[in-house]
């Protein structure tokens, strides 16, 4: 049997028999791979027994039972939110380790950070050239990168949708400053003597915030775009790329985040070179096998890639589980199959 997590309002419909279409989904899956799965959320579970009270889908029958079972030996991480709570954490640490239990896709919160995954790559000599530089922020450093790269993207270390993202970029007399939130850009002029001053009041602490090298992106029509790489384990027990599409710059020239109102382009023959294309998925592929090294139970990558003006290809975040907006979309079919592959081959 495989354990599906989803959220605890979810699992509570589960039991219950109501009908949803998450629920209807992995049911379809199960009986098309012929596996047993039950439905339950990590606060259901706990650290002082293997067991937990989920719904259980038989294959044979057909049916939805809510049953005091064995927490399986392969679980699938259906959410999207981090483990915040220490008593969360605790319980998977605790399987994990006691029972070797596997839980694909569940991740704390603390292991998320954006600058903690690129200092673990820049170790990987096969990856390392595809990173531009990345720093946690100080006055000092943002100044000297300012310095060296001419424009600099100043960002929290767990941002998502491109939020709350700063540009910085050195001019004639100074610093042009673009904030960007909310899909909505705005920009003011700081003189070198007031860049401290700014500094000191808009970065408290610094040590929350990433800067990092701004990559001199390809653009298309005039507007700079970068491309959203989905890099998934396979039935076959390999990573491979399983989605590519461009994201072109829309109301926020500055980002190419669909949140911060970009647009999005699947067929990028237009954009780049077969070359290329296929240098992006090598990179992808690559960064996946590394990632795989740190976090060995993350099946599903979001890795945010752009090519400069020289079709070099830059690697510039690795997101884990990416949103996507349909319930049934293909990339949660290859994590369901991966997760049966790996239980059957265990």
């Amino acid at each position: 049997m495989i354990g599906i997590i989803v959220s605890s309002s979810l699992a509570r419909k589960a039991r219950s028999g109501q009908k949803n279409d998450v629920i209807q989904f992995y049911k379809k899956l199960a009986a098309n791979n012929k596996v047993d799965i039950c439905f339950y959320s990590v606060r259901d579970l706990s650290s002082a027994s293997p067991t937990v009270k989920a719904a259980v889908y038989s294959k044979g029958s057909g049916n939805l039972e809510t049953k005091q079972v064995s927490v399986p030996k392969v679980n699938l991480y259906r959410g999207y939110t981090y483990l915040t709570g220490k008593s969360s954490i605790r319980k998977i640490e605790s399987l994990r380790k006691k029972h070797n239990i596997i839980f694909f896709n569940i991740l704390a919160n603390s292991d998320r950070g954006k600058l903690k995954i690129h200092k673990f790559l820049t170790t990987q000599k096969d990856i390392a050239p595809y990173l531009p530089d990345t720093e946690t922020l100080t006055f000092p450093k943002m100044v000297k990168m300012a310095d060296l790269y001419g424009k600099l993207y100043i960002k929290p270390k767990r941002s998502a949708k491109g939020r709350n993202i700063r540009v910085l970029e050195k001019t004639a007399g100074g610093y042009k400053l673009t904030y960007v939130n909310n899909a909505k850009e705005s920009t003011k002029t700081i003189k070198n003597n007031e860049l401290k001053s700014y500094f000191s009041s808009t970065f408290s602490p610094a040590s929350k915030y990433i800067v990092q090298q701004a990559i001199d992106s390809k653009t298309y029509k005039g507007k700079k775009f970068d491309f959203r790489v989905f890099t998934q384990k396979t039935k076959t027990g390999n990573w491979k790329v399983t989605g590519l599409y461009a994201r072109i710059a829309g109301k926020c020239p500055s980002v190419t985040n669909r949140d911060q109102g970009g647009d999005v382009k699947v067929n990028v023959k237009q954009m780049i070179s077969k070359k290329t294309k296929g240098e992006i998925k090598k990179a992808a592929v690559k960064a996946a096998k590394a990632i795989e090294q740190k976090y060995p139970e993350i099946i599903d990558l979001g890795l945010d890639i752009a090519v400069d003006q020289n079709e070099n290809v830059w690697l510039i975040e690795a997101n884990f589980r990416p949103y996507r907006s349909t319930v049934d979309s293909r990339q949660y079919r290859i994590l369901f199959e991966h997760a049966v592959w790996y239980y059957k081959n265990r």
